[in-house]
């Protein structure tokens, strides 16, 4: 009996979204951007028809790859990894192109909007800014260079 739940169980969850990477785009001041990346974005996305909703999605914030060691280092500190080494997205909703969600970030929770693209049959493209001030994130600067408090999220979810 209890492989029969399991065999039911798989074939619901057939129907989730399991959201694969996020990247961030940073830019730089006075000039320059690198980006940051993390291929392990959890959570199921519920699908019906052309509306999508999640309870929550969720990223370690030391799964963040930006290709440079001491980079990763000072992204990671300056994201709170030591006070809070998850940022979440809870009570997702979309449709019609755009969603909503409330993201927290170093402890501190927004509401943001995003808009939604079908990239292919199996891909979803999730776009949005946020500002780093917005979620109390201490400015960031190394050897004359800045972090602009402007950044772009990007999720690309496979179906």
């Amino acid at each position: 009996m209890n492989k029969f739940l399991m065999t039911v169980f798989l074939l619901i969850s057939s129907q989730l979204v399991f959201a694969h990477s996020l990247k961030l785009k940073v830019a730089l001041s006075p000039a320059g951007s690198f980006e940051a990346e993390n291929a392990k974005l959890r959570g199921n996305i519920k699908v019906e028809g052309e509306k999508y909703s999640a309870e929550e999605l969720w990223l370690k914030v030391d799964d963040f790859k930006t290709g440079i060691d001491l980079r990763d280092e000072h992204f990671k500190k300056h994201l709170g990894l030591e006070k809070t080494p998850k940022i979440t997205l809870k009570k997702i909703v979309a449709e019609n192109a755009q969603g909503t969600g409330l993201l927290s970030v170093n402890g501190v929770e927004k509401n943001i909007h995003f808009s939604l693209k079908k990239i292919s049959d199996k891909k979803l493209q999730a776009n949005f800014t946020v500002k780093n001030s917005d979620f109390k994130l201490p400015s960031a600067n190394y050897m004359g260079v800045g972090v602009e408090d402007d950044v772009v999220v990007e999720a690309v979810i496979d179906l």
